[in-house]
């Protein structure tokens, strides 16, 4: 199972802000497009998100 990661960087530190797993019966491009869509909605909110195949620095410790 495929999981994406949105996270935002303050100060050198990756904070991981939400978490995506795509789903069983969904397509690689579906789950694309709705990474994508995601995004732009944390832009919107006035977030500075990047996609990351890893968590932020901030849940390794957990």
């Amino acid at each position: 199972m495929s999981t994406t990661y949105l996270n935002t960087k303050s100060r050198g530190i990756a904070k991981t802000v939400a978490e995506f797993s795509k789903q069983d019966g969904q397509s690689n491009r579906e789950f694309r497009e709705f990474i994508n869509e995601q995004v732009v909605k944390h832009r919107k909110e006035g977030m500075d998100v990047f996609k990351s195949p890893r968590p932020g620095d901030d849940q390794k410790n957990e």
